[in-house]
């Protein structure tokens, strides 16, 4: 089924204000109707005519939040062949997307802790799970591989980057120079002895 370009604007209009409410009330306080009225829509039918169901909007709104995120990651990366810089790049984007994007962060953390399949089971938890560290554990067990970064356990490592990179914004510590401070801590951190 083609969408016309009034329907492509008006499903990000919904999806747009969805990240907005589930950010700033939390997932359990994000109805329809807080979304129409994010939105300024009319009724809640528009959301049903774009949307199957809460389930088909809540993953469009993971899709089109990882989306921006990876987007903005990947540009960062472009061109960086070291594992160690792209570990570091990695690092500092993921701190400046907590100023830039807090509100695409918050959502996704939002609807993957807290979306409940019917037998209820989180739905989205294995997309939030590799998006915190699948990407990262990957890019430390193939610089393992390559000899760039010492041995430790990969999965624990990306587990502590990212929560390091996540309690910033917990922590109440300003975001200038954090990213910075991280990647080097880290590079200390994985580096291989040689190095």
């Amino acid at each position: 089924m083609q969408v016309t370009i009034t329907e492509a604007a008006r499903r990000k209009q919904i999806i747009d204000a969805a990240v907005e409410v589930i950010a700033d009330l939390g997932y359990a306080k994000t109805s329809f109707a807080r979304i129409v009225e994010r939105a300024e829509l009319s009724s809640t039918r528009l959301i049903s005519y774009h949307f199957a169901d809460k389930n088909d909007l809540m993953m469009a709104v993971l899709i089109s939040s990882v989306g921006t995120l990876d987007e903005l990651l990947n540009a960062r990366l472009e061109g960086l062949t070291g594992r160690a810089e792209m570990l570091r790049a990695y690092i500092e984007v993921r701190v400046e997307l907590l100023r830039t994007h807090p509100k695409q962060l918050r959502a996704i953390t939002e609807v993957a802790d807290n979306h409940r399949a019917a037998d209820g089971s989180p739905m989205f938890a294995p997309l939030l799970t590799d998006f915190r560290v699948g990407r990262m554990e990957r890019q430390l067990r193939q610089g393992q591989r390559e000899g760039v970064f010492a041995e430790f356990d990969p999965a624990v490592m990306a587990n502590t980057i990212s929560s390091a990179i996540e309690g910033v914004a917990r922590s109440g510590l300003p975001l200038d120079g954090y990213g910075r401070e991280l990647a080097d801590l880290f590079d200390r951190a994985t580096r291989a002895a040689a190095q």
